[in-house]
């Protein structure tokens, strides 16, 4: 009889667990009512002390008639309390049922693999049981080592600085939802939503004016894992912090910036070729098609990866994104994790003396292109964009005297037309007006340079070439020369494409496809002789000779004036 009621007793103890989990969205009335914080998880362990217990005495083959009527005195204390509290939240009626149920799930699920269990290890020899014994005990710890790492924040990618319009975007990710902040001196800033603190997310971006870090030199990131969080409570759990040094551009030394492009998941090869400037590096420009397509998020934080191991997160990251970053199942995520204007990417930007903006011009192909299955609107985009760049010249963000050099960024190159097919005709130049028009507002902000992807080329539109002459390969880059391949618009400004998946530029030399190779552009910018000076350089930092496609000129750098 005495065995029965400790089983009752136990049912009723658990119920009430079941309860009081389920009422968590109004456990801050408790606080509210007696004005102590911590006697709402007290009563907690107190109801989680009496299912111990109840354990144990059934375990024990005592009667132990007195502790038993004791224990279950209390049980059912706690089932009249509770009801109390059921009946004060009755306005939470929905939100309460729905959790018991749950709850009450997981209770059942416990119990039957307790059963099974029992049963399990009463059947076969001792050695059988003691394997038996064994493998459960494993399994128990991994369930353990799952639930402890479900609730223990650790920083999974390292913060990343971007620079959108004048302010530095700091993103880093999480292994588990946490809320990101990010700490300059004495004032805190924090990933917002609508006013409140996003801790629902693992990916973290925080907004800091760009004055406020360049003048402070570090920064702290941080990131607070909810264990619950309701609409009246909540349960803080662990939090993790790194703290980041930070320099601004260095302007004593003139500008040294790195940019590549299209490494499409290369993370050692692009990280290699990217510390060429060391400790000297000012900014870095990551130019598209940093992954090849965004089918998870790892394939986006390969973009994270490639950046903080330039950077250390010490330096600033110009992002463009590349065609293949339109394309994945997590590719509309994308603007969560690099920097972004309002989902978009294009925007200005402004490094104390360098100035620049980077486009967009979407995906390669018309948006009838069978490819996108009538998801393309690209169209649409880039229009946008010609109305944005109109805006940034009548703002005159360009025109500040104090702006030293002026660059654009589009992953696509913008001044080379070329066109799909032969002979060339104007239905099969892609986007020839938007192109043209682009340059012209281009040469009107007198940009210094374009930077570019895309060709998988190392290409350069320079001054020497004529506008919107028919090009063809000379004989001393490709045997192809009388082929047609486009031709330059009317810019004013210089412009490269930057990046090939190599060691050397000699498109006869297929690129390499296991991951160890890439070339990308190392650009000095000497202020006080107002040139700047392009060199191509690889993985083992060697400067990379190049033979130019239209001109057939064989050259190690490029040096170029700065427009006045």
């Amino acid at each position: 009889e005495i065995a029965m009621k400790k089983r009752i007793f136990l049912c009723l103890s658990v119920f009430n667990i079941i309860l009081y989990l389920a009422m968590k969205s109004i456990w801050s009335g408790i606080e509210g009512m007696f004005g102590v914080s911590w006697l709402q998880f007290l009563l907690l362990g107190l109801l989680v002390a009496q299912v111990i217990t109840f354990l144990i005495f059934i375990m024990i083959s005592r009667p132990l008639v007195w502790p038993t009527w004791v224990l279950g005195g209390l049980s059912i204390l706690s089932s009249m309390v509770l009801g109390y509290m059921f009946y004060l939240g009755i306005g939470s009626l929905r939100y309460i049922l729905r959790s018991f149920v749950l709850y009450a799930l997981w209770a059942l699920c416990i119990w039957l693999f307790y059963l099974i269990v029992r049963r399990g290890l009463r059947l076969g020899s001792k050695r059988q049981r003691v394997l038996k014994m064994t493998a459960v005990s494993i399994f128990s710890l991994f369930v353990i080592a799952l639930l402890f790492l479900a609730n223990f924040v650790m920083i999974r990618t390292m913060p990343v600085v971007f620079a959108v319009e004048d302010t530095y975007q700091i993103v880093w990710t999480t292994t588990i939802p946490a809320t990101g902040s990010v700490t300059v001196g004495d004032e805190t800033y924090h990933d917002l939503f609508a006013g409140s603190q996003d801790s629902f997310t693992t990916v973290h971006k925080v907004e800091v004016p760009m004055s406020v870090l360049d003048q402070a030199g570090a920064y702290t990131i941080s990131s607070t894992h909810y264990l619950y969080r309701g609409p009246y409570s909540g349960i803080k759990g662990r939090s993790v912090s790194k703290e980041v040094t930070f320099r601004a551009v260095d302007y004593s030394d003139g500008i040294q910036y790195y940019s590549l492009a299209d490494a499409h998941e290369y993370i050692g090869a692009a990280s290699l070729a990217g510390t060429f400037f060391g400790d000297d590096l000012d900014f870095l420009i990551m130019a598209g098609d940093i992954a090849s397509h965004l089918e998870t998020e790892s394939d986006i934080l390969i973009i994270h990866k490639i950046a903080y191991n330039i950077t250390q997160g010490s330096r600033p990251v110009i992002y463009a994104r590349g065609n293949h970053e339109v394309k994945g199942d997590v590719a509309n995520e994308l603007h969560r994790y690099v920097g972004s204007l309002n989902e978009a990417f294009y925007f200005t930007f402004n490094l104390g003396g360098v100035a620049g903006i980077v486009l967009d011009l979407g995906e390669d192909h018309p948006d009838d292109w069978w490819e996108y299955y009538g998801t393309a609107h690209f169209d649409t985009y880039r229009d946008a964009q010609t109305a944005f760049i109109q805006d940034v010249l009548q703002q005159g963000i360009f025109d500040d005297p104090e702006i030293l050099y002026r660059l654009a960024i589009c992953h696509m190159p913008i001044t080379y037309i070329y066109h799909h097919t032969t002979p060339r005709t104007p239905e099969n130049l892609f986007l020839v007006d938007v192109k043209t028009t682009w340059t012209s507002l281009l040469n009107q902000l007198d940009i210094d340079v374009l930077i570019s992807g895309h060709t998988h080329q190392l290409m350069q539109f320079l001054d020497d070439m004529t506008p919107n002459e028919p090009l063809y390969y000379h004989h001393n880059y490709a045997d192809q020369t009388d082929q047609e391949r486009g031709y330059m618009t009317d810019s004013d400004f210089a412009a490269f494409t930057i990046s090939r998946r190599s060691d050397v530029g000699d498109i006869g030399i297929p690129e390499n496809l296991f991951g160890k190779l890439l070339i990308g552009m190392a650009t000095d910018v000497d202020l006080i002789l107002s040139q700047a000076r392009y060199r191509y350089t690889n993985t083992q930092h060697q400067v990379v000779e190049v033979v130019r496609p239209f001109t057939g000129e064989s050259v190690s750098e490029f040096i170029i004036s700065l427009v006045p």
